[in-house]
């Protein structure tokens, strides 16, 4: 036996802290609404004592800005909402269509639900306010930095926005991706000189940039994946239409149609990487050392050269096919559907309907 120590810290504390209370017990047969009332400070809600020795956080004071109630009981009930203006400093309450202004001692003395706490940074207000009149007073300067328009925005509304983070419009090369090329001055923001090395000082973070250019490396490997993309495609549809006018086949090969989603929507264009291996672990299953396919499984039927042409570029496992010259097919169990080449799961062979050719 030996002494032991149990405790809850805070390790980092968040722009918005969300307080949610316990107003539901929740017992054996029953359920109830707690409707104790729960003291909550307006302003300077002080973290500070809830923090870990090791949090990087620096600012711990919060000032509420929000307040969801709920009215009613365990079975049922009302929601209504109080937020503050942060431009007038104004609270109001929002009760579905209607918006009342309201003072604060009624929000204090509200049932609260949900607490939204921001933080409260007098020192994040002085370095906006010095940024923006160095930018209104600076001398024209030889070079103009790049600077993240998200992080921008992070600096004029967070009390600590973090290292300047400019990988939001950069590739990993440095370069701008090609696909972000047609818009990427709408996302930064240009900065003097002498405020982008104040920001950087006090910031980190970066990378520096003064010159935005389409990355070369990046638009060569984006037109070889579109090249592979096209083949692939082209391919399938062909061995396809094959597979649909040949009649009865000597073996058809069953593909997992999550899988297979995934990778038609990388052949079109809607995701940017090729999927993984084929993974056909969802429609199996192992009996006696043999893969069978699960009844009822969402999957499609490819024939052999289909499956060998994914097969060679993606790989996978585990391989399920049907030949139609024995007389034990590859499921679970055995039905009188086995019996048809032509249909699975009442659908005509083949996994992809060609409603279009690319």
């Amino acid at each position: 036996l030996r002494n032991g120590v149990k405790m809850s810290q805070v390790m980092e504390l968040p722009e918005i802290l969300c307080i949610h209370l316990k107003r539901f017990r929740h017992e054996m047969m029953y359920s109830s609404k707690i409707t104790n009332y729960v003291s909550f400070p307006l302003e300077s809600l002080d973290m500070k004592p809830f923090l870990s020795q090791d949090s990087p956080s620096k600012c711990s004071i919060y000032d509420l800005v929000g307040v969801i109630c709920h009215h009613g009981t365990a079975g049922g009930g009302h929601y209504t909402a109080y937020c503050q203006n942060w431009i007038n400093g104004q609270w109001y309450e929002f009760d579905d269509m209607y918006v009342t202004e309201v003072h604060g001692v009624q929000v204090a003395n509200s049932e609260a639900y949900v607490l939204f706490y921001r933080k409260n940074s007098p020192e994040a207000l002085k370095e906006r306010q010095k940024v923006v009149g160095m930018t209104n007073t600076h001398e024209p300067s030889l070079l103009q930095f790049f600077v993240s328009q998200q992080w921008l925005n992070k600096f004029n509304t967070f009390s600590e926005p973090g290292p300047i983070t400019n990988y939001d419009f950069l590739c990993k090369h440095g370069g701008v991706p090609p696909s972000k090329a047609n818009y990427v001055e709408d996302i930064v923001t240009s900065l003097p000189q002498p405020v982008w090395e104040y920001l950087y000082n006090r910031f980190g973070g970066g990378p520096a940039v003064n010159h935005l250019y389409t990355c070369p490396t990046c638009q060569i490997e984006m037109e070889k994946l579109d090249k592979r993309r096209k083949e692939e495609l082209e391919t399938f549809v062909k061995l396809n239409n094959e597979f649909q006018n040949e009649g009865e086949a000597s073996v058809i090969y069953f593909i997992s149609m999550s899988w297979f989603r995934d990778w038609e929507s990388f052949v079109k264009g809607k995701l940017s990487e090729p999927p993984g291996a084929i993974d056909n672990s969802d429609i199996a299953v192992n009996k006696g050392g043999q893969w069978l396919r699960k009844n009822d499984s969402d999957c499609g039927q490819i024939s052999e050269d289909m499956w060998n042409y994914l097969y060679s570029i993606y790989g996978g496992e585990p391989e399920l096919a049907r030949r139609q010259d024995l007389q034990e097919p590859a499921r679970e169990t055995q039905s009188a559907a086995d019996d048809s080449p032509q249909e699975e799961n009442g659908e005509e062979k083949g996994c992809i309907d060609q409603q279009e050719k690319e």
